[in-house]
């Protein structure tokens, strides 16, 4: 990657628009937000954060406005279990900070967060890496300061029967509590271990009568996240083709990292090295929002690879075509647009840091 300030914000603003619009199928409504989350990294293009870093920080940046739909403990996240983006309600009119009240009831769920999450993923004991980008992206999503992350971190492995429920929890805190084990569980194919232990969760969090309804909800959840990802794989396998190999890897790689769960990714991976003619089945069923979803996804991940100008036109082309073929012709124009906007918009906002407009010269 080029050391060129605009050349690296670029890329990592387009890593960062795959995993937003992986997110959820509305993404369109938050990108902006979502970039302004991002301004002060894509402002210091130098401090492009490492692997580790870089996960937990595109979570917290979507947290208040966007919290991954696959992510566990999402559901927390967006019933507004979080510090990130400042106080809430009436208190926002007369400050941007959260009160301690508010800092106290966080730092508390997250506590107990961290422990169903490390009390399900040490169920089969063994903590995947999926597991663990996972939990540090719940984790980075509460919004806590360093020392308050680390105080939520329970002191060694757990089992469900030592779960203690601290203080008076609602029905809703306590039901995504569940639905984020589920999440954590069936991202990848779970073993009877896992299921087991999240039942268990459940009934030391008194939701065993729910506890069956969550799981069916996050298997179609899991389920329609999957297809999506498929059929971006399938557009952007198809486009791309004509693009260097190790630059074709590497962009897929970011997109099954962003989009598809440990269950399916290898599956995957597979096909993204397969030669075999366009193959659409998973389209079958898909909503307009799913099709824009996928055909984004598709367009970020190649026009993410910085081609040159006829490259980009070729791609563009190709990639119509398929998602014609897949038919996502009446999406193609609108996941485009936005796709360049985004990355165009990033690009301005760097050149006018970097090369300012001279004044105007007095008449």
């Amino acid at each position: 990657m080029s050391s060129l300030p605009a050349a690296r914000v670029y890329d990592l603003a387009a890593r960062d628009l795959v995993v937003a619009i992986a997110a959820r199928d509305d993404f369109p409504s938050f990108l902006d937000a979502f970039a302004k989350r991002r301004g002060a990294l894509y402002a210091h293009p130098e401090r492009h954060p490492d692997e580790a870093a870089y996960w937990p920080g595109v979570a917290a940046a979507l947290s208040p406005i966007a919290p991954p739909e696959a992510m566990p403990m999402a559901g927390l996240i967006a019933a507004g279990v979080t510090l990130e983006g400042g106080a809430r309600g009436l208190r926002a009119l007369f400050t941007s900070a959260p009160s301690e009240k508010d800092r106290k009831r966080v730092q508390r769920i997250a506590s107990l967060a961290a422990r169903v999450m490390e009390v399900v993923a040490g169920a089969d004991d063994t903590l995947s890496d999926d597991e663990r980008r996972g939990i540090a992206m719940a984790m980075a999503s509460f919004g806590l300061d360093d020392e308050a992350l680390a105080a939520t971190q329970p002191p060694s492995k757990m089992k469900a029967e030592q779960l203690d429920v601290f203080g008076e929890l609602d029905a809703r805190v306590r039901r995504e509590l569940v639905r984020g084990a589920w999440q954590l569980c069936l991202r990848a194919v779970p073993t009877e271990a896992e299921r087991t232990t999240v039942r268990e969760v459940a009934a030391r969090l008194e939701m065993s009568p729910e506890v069956d309804a969550l799981y069916d909800a996050v298997r179609e959840t899991l389920s329609r996240v999957g297809v999506t990802a498929t059929l971006a794989v399938e557009l952007a396998r198809v486009a791309g083709e004509s693009l260097a190999p190790e630059v074709f890897g590497r962009a897929m790689e970011r997109l099954i990292q962003a989009a598809a769960t440990p269950a399916i990714a290898p599956a995957l991976r597979a096909r993204v090295t397969s030669k075999a003619p366009g193959d659409y089945a998973a389209a079958a069923g898909t909503t307009r929002a799913q099709r824009l979803q996928a055909v984004a996804l598709a367009w970020a991940t190649l026009i993410g690879t910085d081609p040159s100008y006829s490259m980009g036109l070729h791609l563009r082309g190709e990639l119509s075509a398929a998602a014609a073929e897949a038919g996502a012709a009446y999406e193609v124009g609108e996941a485009l647009d936005t796709v360049d906007r985004y990355l165009h918009q990033r690009l301005r906002e760097v050149t006018l840091a970097t090369h300012p407009a001279p004044a105007a010269s007095a008449p």
